[in-house]
């Protein structure tokens, strides 16, 4: 949708708050934040006379992938929230083994047996 108005905006030559209020943008400048950021640099120069003009089912289907899209990408939000929470429940295991290793190899050298290497030259 946004890519729609955009297109319409830089053909129609009409002015951004001509646009705004036909859509109901509430900002101007909102209106060419989208330009930059839906628009290639190419489109932009050549004022899009390269693309067609933008129909009313265009913008019906452009709307309909815009929400596709936020889909796709609350689902991989929640993929990603499910592998943080894995590696965040392995690194707790890790530090766990960590732990109980560093505390038998404490109790095997209050015993007498040396296992750790101890720092200094070599003689």
């Amino acid at each position: 949708m946004k890519r729609a108005i955009c297109i319409e905006y830089m053909q129609s030559g009409k002015k951004r708050h001509e646009i705004a209020i036909k859509y109901g943008i509430p900002n101007v400048n909102m209106l060419s934040g989208w330009v930059h950021s839906c628009l290639s640099p190419l489109e932009i120069q050549n004022k899009c006379v390269n693309l067609p003009p933008v129909n009313d089912s265009q913008r019906l289907e452009m709307a309909q992938e815009d929400s596709q899209t936020t889909s796709d990408c609350l689902s991989r939000i929640e993929i990603l929230e499910k592998q943080i929470q894995k590696l965040e429940t392995d690194l707790k295991k890790a530090k766990d083994k960590n732990l109980a290793l560093n505390t038998l190899i404490d109790i095997a050298e209050e015993r007498g047996i040396k296992i750790r290497k101890k720092s200094g030259a070599k003689q």
